[in-house]
């Protein structure tokens, strides 16, 4: 019994102190990382190097953020190629809407290509977002890739 008592005033003691050293040490909370789209946007018929499809792979990722830089409220929406063959250009927009607060928006992705991105200021909320464009190999006609839908949190 007196085991057991002094095992309880131990833990009276200690199970607060870890707790507030844990709270002390804990650096602050980031951004969640990238969450990709429901799925690679998938375009069909655009021979180039042996293939007839590629693969372009979404993502959006909420604030804050420090690197790169994300506010609060803001998503940063990014494309790029998820497997060969590698287009030569491409184009592709991102149409949004907060089911929140009913704020919705158009962009294009822009950057130095195959890395596209673009940050959107789309309020704190629930966001449902869908991106589309076209690809070209350069060798072929410009092909129109499948739309990719996804859901984040702002």
């Amino acid at each position: 019994m007196a085991a057991t008592r002094i095992a309880h005033r131990i833990a009276v003691v200690a199970f607060p102190l870890a707790a507030t050293a844990a709270l002390l040490t804990a650096g602050p909370a980031g951004a969640d990382p990238p969450h990709p789209f429901g799925g690679p946007a998938l375009t069909i018929g655009c021979p180039n190097q042996g293939s007839l499809m590629s693969l372009t792979a979404l993502t959006g990722q909420s604030g804050p953020e420090a690197v790169p830089p994300i506010a609060d409220g803001d998503i940063r929406f990014e494309s790029h190629p998820a497997a060969p063959p590698i287009p030569a250009a491409a184009q592709v927009t991102v149409a949004w809407v907060n089911t929140d607060s009913g704020r919705s928006g158009i962009v294009n992705l822009s950057g130095v290509y195959p890395f596209l991105s673009a940050t959107v200021n789309t309020g704190v909320g629930n966001v449902v977002a869908t991106a589309f464009g076209s690809i070209n190999f350069g060798s072929s006609p410009i092909c129109q890739a499948n739309p990719a839908i996804g859901t984040f949190i702002a």
